[in-house]
């Protein structure tokens, strides 16, 4: 029996992106995964478009950068105490749409009760 999920985060931001948005494939709807980093953040792990020698389709799971501070506070504990948190990409703009702010990815936790 499946079992509810509980939202957790509605919408955050991805801070300090690591990828060129527009290139690395990202979509709405898209799997994430929640790492922690050595410095205390919370990173955020996607499978993004990696083509293999610039040739052959390839996606490859890849830091695509982490939450802020309050965000990792709160996912700290989640990601303690184990329990699978289930993380998609809700939002994104490109660096081509983008404006004044740059690209961005917005990604939604939920967690179970």
């Amino acid at each position: 029996m499946a079992q509810t999920l509980l939202p957790l985060i509605h919408k955050a931001r991805v801070q300090g992106l690591t990828v060129h948005v527009a290139r690395s494939g990202l979509s709405l709807g898209d799997e994430a995964s929640a790492v922690a980093l050595e410095d205390g953040r919370v990173g955020i792990l996607a499978r993004i478009h990696a083509p293999l020698l610039g040739l052959l389709p390839l996606r490859r799971s890849r830091l695509i950068g982490h939450f802020g501070p309050k965000a990792s506070a709160l996912l700290m504990p989640e990601l303690d105490r184990g329990e699978g948190l289930r993380l998609r990409v809700v939002g994104v703009t490109p660096e081509f749409l983008a404006g004044p702010g740059g690209p961005e990815v917005h990604v939604s936790v939920w967690v179970r009760p």
